[in-house]
Formats: structure tokens, sequence, C-alpha cells
């Protein structure tokens, strides 16, 4: 049989935001279970027969029990044959833990917790399908969880074979202890199943937005979590055929996105292009820390602020970090900050038609002083 499936994992549902002002802690916060609710739809409006998350719906094993039940009926909501949930490394399942006891008694008919070494059969869900899980069960681990399957019987050819793993892969996410249930690319494709939907790295792969043959898919974030990242959202609507081809497209349903920009700037141009790239339609859904560099006029640099004030007020989180923002050395600076004929007045007079050695000859002047 063809089968459709919504791939996800690492929405982080519990996630704080703490180093933001509260009202913007509160929405990016509840972005995370608005994106849960988008894929659901989604799931449903593409007839999807497998809701799979691969790890890390929750951010951490301590979770508002209120919040829980909210999650568990957005997903019972899900309309398919099966929904499975794999427990990642933060909401990980150690068989004594509150959440998971939890989970479990909460649960919705067509949910299947993939928290044992074992195969899970769908048939039971009217799914020719086997689940080979390698879920976590601490926070950290130096060894992976394929171990039970290369000891395992081959995979039924006749059925459709899946696996699902959380932890880092090599070349994938780093893992410089090895404390992520590392995992090679070798590891997985001596593994006979027919594709491996992963989850603990934040971003896509294959990092394209359709593929077609590929047998490796990890899920990335569906909601960006930091100005470490800043790409978009993703997860993935795969299609398996009847002889087992495989295709996916790439969905982005996230709400929020995070900027990290590193810019130099030397003119009012500067500024002003600044604005006209952050600043559109979608710029009260964007969180912008700005580092600038470079060398600006005096007068500049005391109406920069203005162009500051703007982003903030268009903006759903704007910070800057001008440190490195200097002042620009011209003639008319020199004659007003040195008497004349002095020593530094002649030597940067004589350096002002070569603007990086003027600025750093400038600079150690006034670190002598």
């Amino acid at each position: 049989m063809a089968i459709r499936i919504l791939h996800t994992g690492d929405l982080h549902i519990g996630m704080t935001y703490s180093r933001y002002p509260e009202a913007v802690q509160k929405l990016l916060s509840e972005a995370r279970v608005e994106v849960l609710k988008t894929l659901v739809a989604r799931a449903n409006e593409e007839n999807c027969n497998l809701f799979i998350i691969a790890g890390d719906l929750f951010d951490r094993l301590r979770v508002n029990k209120s919040l829980v039940t909210k999650v568990m009926a957005i997903l019972a909501g899900f309309g398919g044959e099966a929904l499975l949930l794999l427990p990642g490394n933060h909401d990980y399942d150690d068989g004594t833990n509150e959440l998971w006891r939890y989970i479990s008694g909460n649960m919705p008919d067509n949910m299947v917790l993939l928290n044992e070494d074992k195969v899970y059969s769908l048939t039971s869900h009217n799914l020719d399908v086997d689940v080979y899980p390698a879920y976590c069960h601490r926070k950290h681990s130096a060894t992976n969880k394929l171990a039970w399957m290369k000891e395992n019987q081959e995979c039924d050819p006749q059925k459709i074979n899946i696996g699902v793993a959380h932890g880092a892969v090599e070349g994938l996410s780093p893992d410089m202890q090895g404390e992520y249930f590392y995992m090679t690319v070798k590891e997985l494709e001596n593994i006979p199943v027919d594709v491996w939907l992963l989850g603990h790295a934040h971003v896509r792969y294959p990092d394209l937005e359709e593929v077609a043959g590929a047998a490796v898919f990890n899920c990335g974030t569906p909601e960006p979590d930091g100005l470490n990242f800043s790409r978009k959202g993703n997860a993935w609507l795969i299609d398996i055929s009847e002889d087992k081809k495989i295709s996916a497209q790439s969905l982005h349903p996230g709400i929020y996105q995070f900027y990290n920009l590193n810019c130099r700037v030397e003119s009012e141009a500067d500024f002003e292009k600044i604005l006209r790239d952050v600043i559109d339609e979608n710029a009260g859904q964007k969180v912008v820390r700005l580092c600038l560099h470079g060398n600006i006029d005096e007068e500049l640099m005391k109406r920069r602020n203005e162009y500051y004030q703007q982003l903030e007020e268009n903006l759903l989180y704007f910070q800057v970090d001008d440190t490195k923002l200097g002042k620009k050395i011209t003639k008319e600076l020199i004659d007003q900050e040195f008497t004349v004929n002095s020593f530094p007045y002649r030597l940067l007079h004589r350096l002002a038609d070569d603007d990086e050695v003027l600025q750093l000859a400038y600079e150690l002047i006034g670190r002598a002083k």
C-alpha cells in the first residue's frame, strides 16, 4: 500500500525564552503550540496516514499538566490511521518519569508511543507498516539506541519499514563530546529499513524543498527557536509508493523567524538599506539582533538611534550591538581635537588620504592619551 507521512519533531513545547521581555516570551512560547495545530491541520488536509514526531515534543520533563493536556487534545485532532510519538533527549523516557505516565493515560486512540526496543507493527491501525524506533532513555548518552535493530531479524519485505530515531548524526549535527546518541550514516544504511525519519538537529536534511529517492530525512524544528537559528521552520510531507519509491516536500509552518545580522555601515545609505531589508510585511514576526561595525561621521553617530527606534517599533523584538561602530575621522575632526602643528595633528593630516590607516592611527593616539 502507498502511504503519506507528516514527519516532524523538536517542537520543544514548554520552552520559556526567559531572556526576552515577558510579552515576547509569551508569544514565542505560544507559537510552539500553534505550529503543532498547523501541522495537524495540514496532515489532515493532505490525507496523511501517519503523523510522526521524532522526539522532543516537549522541551523538558517537567511540563505543566494543563499544557500536556492541551497538546494531547491537539494531537487527537489528527484523523489519520496512526500518530507515532518518540521520546527525545529533552523529553526522554526512562520508564519512571511522570510526563510519560501522564501522556500514556491521556493519549488519543490512534497514538503509539515508541518507547521500547522492539518492532511496532501497525497492522492493527490498518497499515502494512513496521516501525523501528531508537528513542532516548536519558538526556545524554555516549551510545545510540540502534544496537537492538542490528541484532534483530531482517525486515519484512512485504511491509513498509520505517526507522524513527532521535540523536546526533554524522555530518548533520555536531556532537563533539559524543553525548547525544551519536549515529553514523553507515550505521543507518546498514539497517534494512526503507526510510529513516530523524529528529534532534534543528535543520532539515536533505536541505532541499523537494526530494526524490532519499532514504534519510531529518525534520528540523517547525518553529525557529533562537538567534542562532536563522532558517525557516521545517517539517516533511513524505510519500512512499506501493513499490517503495520515496518523495518528499518541505513544509514551512513556522510563525516567527530569527535573524542574527552582521552589517558594515559607512553612511546613511547603509542604515537605510538595513531598514529596507528588515522591515517588510512580516516585520512583526521577526526577532533581530543587529551587530554593526564600521566608521561613520559624527553627525550620523548622533542620529543612529533614530534608525534603531524605527526597527524597535516595527519588529517583534530588536537588539543592537554597535560597540564596534566608530567615528569616521575627517580633517575637520582632526582640526577640532588637536592643536595645530602638534605631532598628532601633523601625523593625522599626513595620513588623511588613506582612510584605513588614518582610523588606525587615530585609535592608537587615543589609547596613548
